[in-house]
């Protein structure tokens, strides 16, 4: 049978955990963001991360 793993488990690790830090660091800021500032707080985050979710949906969508 033929081995379908392209890369080592190890990696996929690595990612996955990546992914998830950065969703914690996310939800962070908008928490630490509402509680702070209040809806104004919220909105500035909401608009700063547009630019970065634009960067990932387009890493996604290239395989990366």
């Amino acid at each position: 049978m033929a081995d379908h793993a392209s890369t080592a488990p190890s990696t996929d690790r690595h990612a996955t955990r990546n992914a998830f830090v950065l969703a914690l660091v996310l939800v962070a800021a908008l928490v630490v963001a509402f509680v702070g500032f209040g809806l104004a707080g919220l909105t500035m985050v909401m608009v700063a991360l547009v630019p970065v979710i634009f960067v990932v949906l387009i890493a996604i969508s290239v395989g990366r």
